[in-house]
């Protein structure tokens, strides 16, 4: 375990570097579109929730109904960021994600209860290799990742903002442009990947905590799919009865309160008759939990989930489900 979280970081420094120098040298080019700004925050939201918990914090997350005009993956870039330094840097307390219109443009905001920032750190955080403390017990990294949200937002043309007290935690903003809804038909061509379309997928989604839950359906519904949500195996069979739509794909977590995700895939299957693919999502790395997965022929998604992953995947399923037919 200790290795793969060793070549985890090294590939994450790896990959932050090249993203430094493709911004430094005009190689990573913005792709403008206009989008509901909560489909980010929802996403942001079902990624860091888990890591969030397991350090004893309370990430909230603030919906907001406004459009932006940007360039999705590179402002989501930003935000992951941000909100993941704030939880790496917060020891209890909550990081809140949020929005605050201003006239015409509207600050995405990460606030936290961290240990904030001296006056005389404020102008040097946003330089490479810069960490307010390389000593500080359960933080790692080299520091790149308020570089990389600098220089996107220069590329974006983005304004970012700090305000912070040392002792109090600290605000972390970015400023997007407001647009009208009314361009955002744009929007699923950009959602729509290569590998094979997810739209019109019925899915199952079982996870014994509500937030993830809901997370999960906000992220689904707006790719187009319908959503049956449950916190068990026998919660699901009651979302599956009679007359009710067959699902095309589980996605469960590995650890639920009375059962594993494979175990209640299990009982599904048995239910419905039939082998609905399934995707089982754990933060749990573990070889023998990755093998009794791989056992079952279940395709293994890890937390924290990067939705572009679960979208891969589950494209993934439906070719191969559709090859086999």
């Amino acid at each position: 375990r200790n290795v793969d979280a060793s070549l985890e970081a090294v590939e994450d420094i790896l990959n932050a570097l090249l993203d430094i120098s493709r911004l430094d040298t005009g190689a990573m080019k913005p792709e403008f579109s206009v989008f509901p700004v909560d489909e980010l925050l929802q996403q942001l939201k079902l990624e860091f929730q888990p890591l969030a918990k397991e350090q004893g914090l309370d990430l909230r997350v603030v919906s907001s109904s406004l459009h932006v005009r940007s360039d999705r993956r590179m402002l989501r870039r930003m935000l992951q960021n941000l909100v993941s330094n704030g939880i790496k840097y917060t020891e209890s307390g909550k990081v809140l994600l949020g929005c605050r219109r201003k006239g015409d443009s509207l600050t995405v905001e990460v606030h936290d209860t961290g240990p904030g920032i001296p006056d005389g750190k404020k102008g040097v955080i946003f330089k490479e290799f810069q960490r307010l403390d390389p000593n500080a017990a359960g933080t790692h990294g080299l520091g790149l990742g308020l570089s990389i949200v600098e220089r996107i937002g220069h590329v974006l043309d983005h304004p970012i903002g700090l305000q912070s007290r040392e002792g109090r935690g600290s605000v972390f903003w970015v400023t997007v442009p407001v647009a009208e809804a009314v361009a955002t038909p744009k929007a699923p061509q950009q959602r729509r990947i290569p590998a094979g379309r997810i739209e019109g997928m019925c899915v199952l989604c079982i996870d014994n905590e509500p937030d993830i839950l809901d997370g999960m359906r906000t992220l689904l519904t707006n790719w187009g799919c319908t959503v049956i949500t449950a916190m068990s195996s026998s919660d699901a069979a009651a979302g599956l009865g009679v007359g009710k739509a067959m699902p095309d794909i589980i996605l469960a977590d590995y650890h639920l309160e009375s059962e594993t995700g494979l175990e209640a895939v299990a009982s599904i299957r048995r239910m419905l008759h039939h082998d609905v693919p399934a995707i089982i999502i754990t933060a749990d790395r573990s070889p023998g939990v990755q093998q009794e997965i791989l056992e079952a022929g279940l395709l293994l998604l890890r937390k924290p989930v990067r939705p572009a992953a679960l979208r891969a995947l589950m494209a993934q399923s439906r070719i191969l489900r559709e090859a086999a037919e």
